[in-house]
């Protein structure tokens, strides 16, 4: 099994630049951040877990020891660090297999994403792990740059997943409680090669379509959950988000 322990003994520093970047636009994506055989590595895990149930995935990082080497990667702790001018520590994860035109994932409705951890507004964190190429004919990530300058947003409340007696996966509605961009702000389609990680402010405006793609071409994406050291969330009634251990801590 491949464990992500590779090139981790120094600091990974975001360029001035790029902070003016995710200042400005409440998002970032860090390129090559995660070599091609750790990707293909984790979506072979990921599909020999699954087997048939192929769906999105609460918390792989718990079962399967890639995915937790990855949430505990030192370089994206590092980032997030940066990011939030604050130690960060991991609690939860979603995996996507990002099947076209399956049934059992439905894309997300544009949404900010603290009404899930109802954190202290700009505490909750994503990073998000891309293994596969995507663009608009997979349905890539949209954002609204500058959105999270807003706050926190009113918000429709929608089902997410919806389970039969034995606990199986048998719905999965468009993702994420919906609230409504303002005029001003142009939602942008982003593209991003694989082993790219995109870390994006809790109120960043955000939605992914449902991939059509008609040439078999997946969308399998990892997003890992961060909390501000020290600050309450809540677990949820189906994603149980809990703290965990990430090493000795850093000076920022």
């Amino acid at each position: 099994m491949t464990h992500i322990f590779y090139k981790q003994d120094t600091q990974y520093k975001l360029s001035a630049k790029d902070f003016a970047f995710y200042q400005e636009n409440g998002y970032l994506i860090v390129e090559n951040l995660i070599p091609a055989d750790i990707c293909q590595n984790l979506k072979d895990q990921a599909h020999l877990y699954a087997k048939d149930k192929i769906h999105n995935y609460l918390n792989f990082h718990r079962d399967l020891d890639s995915f937790k080497d990855l949430i505990l990667n030192k370089h994206i702790h590092d980032i997030c660090d940066q990011l939030q001018n604050k130690r960060m520590i991991p609690i939860g994860s979603i995996f996507f297999f990002g099947k076209p035109n399956n049934p059992l994932e439905n894309g997300s409705l544009p949404h900010q994403d603290n009404y899930a951890a109802k954190a202290p507004s700009g505490s909750y964190f994503v990073a998000a792990l891309a293994l596969d190429d995507c663009d608009t004919s997979n349905g890539a990530l949209k954002v609204y740059p500058g959105s999270h300058k807003l706050g926190e947003l009113p918000y429709k409340e929608s089902k997410n997943f919806e389970f039969d007696e034995n606990g199986n996966l048998i719905k999965n509605y468009p993702i994420g409680n919906q609230v409504t961009p303002p005029s001003s702000l142009i939602e942008k389609t982003l593209e991003y090669k694989a082993g790219s990680v995109i870390f994006m402010h809790t109120n960043t405006i955000h939605c992914a379509d449902k991939n059509t793609n008609n040439n078999e071409k997946w969308r399998h994406k990892f997003y890992m959950h961060f909390i501000k050291d020290g600050d309450p969330f809540w677990p949820g009634w189906n994603a149980k988000r809990q703290i965990m251990e990430r090493g000795p801590a850093r000076t920022l």
